[in-house]
């Protein structure tokens, strides 16, 4: 169940986590209504979609503080305020005026962002490029590393989770199953660190110690693994240790590494609803002030997750959930009452005919979150719509594509 239905804010520059809404049904289902009926073992199911919304939170946290992914929001932040910029300039009375066209202006100001666009490519091509690393494979990536790094703080709240729930018992065992299941270059970089079930979750801390290392330092790739991998236990942990860590990130930080770009921003309303470069920024201090004061380990990272800043979750069914109409039924009135809040972007009927929410967004864990809700819809809205725009091809999901489609048709078309 895990590993599927989801896509990060590491791949859109926004800050959200998607999930698909049948994953979140087993998280809770008290108020999501799964059509296969409930589980066999509802608290096991649930610890799974816990876990599978903890790996893209991670996603979320290492983005802010890996440079080349932190660059992708400010890129993506830019986007937002020229599209809002030129669809103002073609609008009259909030709606497309046919009559306006492009002028110059509003061409320079989309080659404008073009060329952030490709500065930001030219800027990060080392750190995707891949590397070989003795041991576990030719090809190793950046992306690689943050996989791994959200799979260890998976396998860590399972271990501890299971652990609890049944003494004696630990994650290892869903560690072995997941070994047959994820691309060989992801547990590979796990497996060359852990050692036996008795040690699970010490050696999961020392490879989220390396990958922190790979990833939170000024120039960040998979070269770094490269030296670190065959190295005595003792000597990894020296090199990969929290005050090595806490001195790349402050090194990282004091370079400015992050403020590439200068977002342009036109219009006191723009500032207001998107994310821009001071939020940012903002988002980044509190998670390297959080992160130091967990020290850097994945156990005090995990109970203290609710201070760090928080996306929010977006859920989302896929086309074969729509087309067959077997969306997990809830209604808005029992994600509020979960959650605390919901935006719902649309609605569909299940097989029973009763309205249930196709896709939307809640704060995750009832958190407040670190981007409002609406905003976080005008963001990936935005970015959505203004594809035509800037000539790059935008998707999400199907039920959130179809939404966003119905909005932002007049600019598409």
């Amino acid at each position: 169940m895990t590993h599927t239905g989801r896509i990060g804010s590491h791949v859109i520059g926004v800050p959200v986590i998607l999930i698909r809404s049948d994953v979140l049904a087993r998280h809770r289902p008290e108020i999501w209504t799964a059509q296969d009926g409930p589980p066999e073992d509802p608290e096991g199911e649930r610890l799974l979609a816990e876990a599978t919304m903890l790996h893209e939170i991670r996603h979320f946290h290492d983005a802010l503080l890996c440079p080349p992914l932190y660059d992708r929001f400010m890129v993506e932040a830019e986007r937002n305020s020229v599209g809002a910029a030129v669809f103002a300039d073609l609008s009259e009375n909030g709606e497309r005026d046919p009559a306006k066209r492009l002028g110059k202006e509003q061409r320079d100001l989309i080659d404008m962002h073009r060329a952030t666009a490709a500065d930001f490519k030219h800027r990060n091509a080392c750190a995707y490029e891949p590397v070989e690393v003795p041991g576990i494979g030719p090809a190793i990536t950046l992306v690689d590393l943050l996989e791994a790094n959200a799979l260890v703080t998976e396998l860590f709240f399972l271990h501890r989770a299971v652990e609890h729930r049944t003494p004696g018992d630990s994650g290892y065992d869903h560690w072995l199953s997941l070994l047959s299941t994820l691309p060989a270059k992801y547990t590979k970089i796990i497996s060359r660190f852990v050692r036996s079930r008795e040690s699970f979750g010490e050696d999961l801390q020392r490879v989220s110690g390396v990958l922190m290392r790979c990833l939170y330092r000024p120039e960040p790739s998979a070269a770094a693994l490269r030296e670190v991998v065959g190295l005595p236990e003792r000597e990894i942990d020296a090199l990969c240790g929290p005050e090595v860590i806490g001195k790349q990130l402050a090194e990282t930080t004091k370079r400015h590494n992050y403020a590439l770009f200068t977002i342009f921003e036109p219009h006191q309303h723009a500032r207001r609803v998107f994310t821009n470069a001071g939020d940012i920024t903002e988002l980044h201090a509190r998670c390297a002030a959080r992160m130091r004061e967990s020290e850097f380990q994945v156990d005090a990272y995990l109970r203290n997750i609710r201070d760090f800043p928080v996306p929010a979750t977006g859920f989302f069914a896929d086309a074969a959930m729509l087309g067959e109409r077997r969306l997990p039924f809830v209604r808005k009135a029992d994600i509020r009452a979960a959650y605390g809040d919901v935006f719902s972007l649309s609605s569909t009927k299940d097989r029973q005919r009763r309205a249930t929410l196709a896709c939307g967004f809640f704060p995750t864990f009832g958190t407040v979150p670190c981007l409002e809700l609406n905003r976080v819809d005008l963001m990936l809205g935005m970015r959505f719509g203004t594809q035509g725009l800037f000539g790059e091809k935008v998707s999400y999901n199907h039920a959130m594509d179809q939404a966003y489609v119905m909005t932002y048709r007049q600019w598409m078309e």
